[in-house]
């Protein structure tokens, strides 16, 4: 009984010290000091959420603006050094493409999200005094639209509820998404008042999850436009097992009504945040016309956008590190449209855009 009695002790032991390095988390570099909010536990249970350290830069790695579903409804905070850059800091929620397929995308870069992750945008722009949010949201097994934008909404929502307490500035808000999550800081942007795309029940109903500026890079917008616009090489996106239709729970054509919801054009209002918009012409994933027609719709309201298509540029965001020789940028503010060749498409250029769309 005494042997039996202490294997059964050691095996204790042992489980213990496995689901303690299990818990850890992750963060993008070893020298900003990172804490965890488990990832099972929901925001709305008596443990209060993580609190930042008082100095130096700061990763809050998995804290969940709802109740957890696997790896989906976290999101990690990455808060810039309050001794280097003052607070309140803006925040930007980015949202890591992956064809709706994986509910656990923030720490990137995935397969077609490109290079950026929030990792790499703190590193970039937290000494400049932004803060960043890399946020999962379900995945289309995990459910269907509009579940990702309610996600999307209940994340800013969360974080402005949070902002005196993190140091965030509840009136300066971004969404800045690659490919899928392009769409989804797209539609996160310019849906408003439509009570139904809220996911209000998830949470924090009484924050307003209004953002002041929007960064799309490469996302689809009209899905029921994709096949037509599709390059040579292209999988279908009317295919049953597209990850637009996917997505939407239904081939997409055979509800075109239904599947229009999903489309953040037929939103924009001349009151839509200022977007940035940034596409290759080569795209054979998303068809670069997608964002041309995000672009019209901007135009059409009067809302203030830019475009820029990036010649021979594929479903890749490379040109943001280092730059793009052959473009075209248009502008559009009030209804007037103008063309020409700057700004290059860089990460300086983004954070310029932000400056001046969040003050």
């Amino acid at each position: 009984m005494t042997r039996r009695r202490l294997l059964a002790a050691a095996a204790a032991a042992g489980s213990a010290a496995l689901a303690a390095c299990g818990s850890s988390g992750s963060g993008p570099s070893p020298s900003p000091t990172a804490t965890t909010t488990p990832p099972q536990q929901p925001p709305t249970s008596s443990a209060p959420p993580t609190a930042p350290p008082t100095s130096g830069p700061q990763v809050l790695i998995d804290q969940a603006y709802a109740e957890a579903v696997e790896r989906a409804h976290l999101l990690d905070l990455y808060l810039p050094d309050p001794a280097a850059a003052p607070g309140p800091w803006p925040v930007v929620l980015f949202f890591p493409g992956s064809a709706w397929r994986s509910g656990d995308a923030k720490g990137g870069p995935t397969e077609l999200s490109g290079g950026t992750t929030a990792a790499l945008l703190a590193q970039r722009w937290g000494p400049l005094g932004v803060a960043v949010a890399g946020v999962n949201v379900r995945s289309s097994a995990q459910a269907v639209f509009p579940a990702q934008v309610h996600d999307a909404k209940t994340a800013v929502r969360y974080l402005r509820s949070r902002a005196a307490e993190l140091g965030l500035d509840a009136g300066r808000v971004a969404t800045m998404g690659t490919s899928s999550g392009g769409w989804c800081a797209s539609m996160t942007g310019v849906v408003t008042g439509v009570p139904e795309l809220e996911g209000a029940e998830l949470g924090y109903a009484d924050q307003s999850s209004a953002v002041q500026a929007v960064v799309d890079l490469y996302g689809p917008t009209d899905f029921t436009a994709m096949d037509s616009q599709n390059l040579p090489g292209s999988a279908s996106h009317d295919a049953p097992d597209s990850p637009e239709s996917a997505l939407m729970g239904f081939p997409i054509q055979s509800d075109p009504v239904a599947t229009q919801r999903a489309d953040p054009s037929r939103y924009v209002t001349a009151g839509s945040p200022p977007l940035w918009i940034a596409h290759g012409t080569a795209d054979t994933t998303v068809p670069p016309g997608q964002s041309q027609l995000l672009f019209a719709a901007c135009e059409r309201a009067g809302a203030t956008a830019t475009l820029t298509l990036v010649d021979g540029v594929s479903h890749d965001d490379s040109y943001l590190a280092q730059g793009a020789a052959q473009r075209q940028v248009s502008t559009t503010r009030g209804g007037t449209t103008t063309t020409s060749s700057d700004p290059d498409p860089t990460y300086d250029a983004v954070l310029t855009f932000l400056r001046e769309a969040l003050g």
